[in-house]
């Protein structure tokens, strides 16, 4: 007879912040959203390469892979992709979708007071960090 195996929870690969922000140049109230790989690398710093696109008020975002840095300097750290987003409020949607096409949505509110949702986010490709958030994770179609 054979002992059971322990079971091995996987870390999600990315974790997705999003923030209240305000656009330095506009002055403007903005929302961040920083995608981050879960793993550190050690030599360089790369740039997360995603394909973003707004469609009402859903935000897509395809990992497409690593960019080399462009940076003179070596520094260790995750990748990050990071873009700022004018006009959200009310219900926004993120979809996340990984190298191997797989997506996670993820839907929040927005308001002038911050970014909530309804249910926390089970394991999967991407977890979220949103100040005072509990996120409502499903399946992409």
């Amino acid at each position: 007879m054979t002992a059971p195996r322990p079971t091995v929870r996987e870390e999600p690969e990315y974790l997705l912040r999003v923030t209240p922000h305000v656009n330095e140049r506009t002055r403007r109230p903005s929302t961040l959203v920083q995608l981050v790989t879960s793993k550190a690398f050690a030599s360089f710093r790369y740039e997360l390469a995603v394909e973003d696109r707004l469609d009402g008020d859903t935000l897509h975002l395809r990992v497409l892979g690593l960019k080399a840095p462009q940076l003179d300097l070596p520094a260790a750290g995750p990748a990050e992709f990071r873009r700022e987003y004018e006009g959200w409020k009310g219900t926004q949607k993120i979809v996340v979708y990984g190298l191997d096409g797989s997506g996670t949505t993820i839907t929040l509110t927005v308001t002038p007071g911050g970014i909530s949702a309804s249910d926390p986010v089970p394991p999967g490709i991407v977890a979220v960090d949103a100040p005072k958030a509990t996120l409502n994770r499903r399946r992409a179609q």
